[in-house]
């Protein structure tokens, strides 16, 4: 004898009702809600925001209020690179500008001492920042730490300065007359001294290596 087989039958309403009912949700029930930090922080502002102005436009002032929060921040961190690094800043005109007037003029051909004197007695600070820059140029290669060219720029010789524990006197030196001659910087005596007083520390420490030996 032949049985028949049972056959499922589909139903469905109570399929319907399977779908609607919450206990059979269980895809529900094993998802994982994804835990975003910025979502909640965004809404926990948005808020913040809509209790203190009492406005339905909570959202779009948090929006504007985080893009110009980030803008601000990005402005400082270009401020203060500008800052310790202005040469990153400066376009190839002005890097030519600066091989022609730096590098290109002979630092042994210039009587340091009179035209220091010279320009100081006249408070042209700029100029004396600028022969400055070119005596200390001359010490440092004079004393072999760099390899003076006339086509290399002051960037290089940061580079290759050799006592590398001189290194970060001799770019903060550096900065400070690129950021007068080229970054608009007012040249005053203040900063004048302060190179001095770079210059001199770059001295006594080449002095030091050598009573070192």
């Amino acid at each position: 004898m032949i049985q028949q087989a049972d056959t499922i039958v589909y139903d469905a309403a109570k399929i319907a009702g399977y779908q609607s009912d919450s206990r059979f949700d269980y895809n529900g029930r094993l998802g994982i809600t994804e835990f975003n930090l910025f979502e909640k922080f965004f809404q926990w502002l948005s808020d913040l925001i809509g209790r203190i102005l009492r406005t339905s436009q909570a959202d779009m002032i948090t929006t504007w209020f985080l893009t110009a929060f980030f803008i601000m921040v990005l402005l400082l961190v270009i401020y203060f690179v500008y800052r310790k690094r202005p040469e990153l800043f400066l376009r190839e005109k002005k890097l030519k500008a600066l091989r022609y007037e730096v590098e290109e003029e002979n630092i042994y051909g210039i009587d340091f001492d009179r035209e220091l004197k010279t320009a100081l007695s006249a408070g042209d600070f700029k100029a004396a920042i600028r022969l400055l820059y070119l005596q200390t140029l001359r010490l440092i290669a004079d004393r072999q730490w760099i390899d003076w060219q006339i086509y290399k720029t002051p960037t290089e010789y940061t580079c290759e300065l050799k006592p590398t524990a001189l290194k970060p006197t001799f770019r903060m030196l550096t900065n400070h007359f690129l950021q007068v001659r080229y970054g608009n910087f007012a040249a005053t005596r203040e900063v004048y001294d302060t190179m001095y007083g770079l210059q001199d520390k770059l001295n006594k420490g080449g002095n030091d290596e050598a009573h070192g030996e």
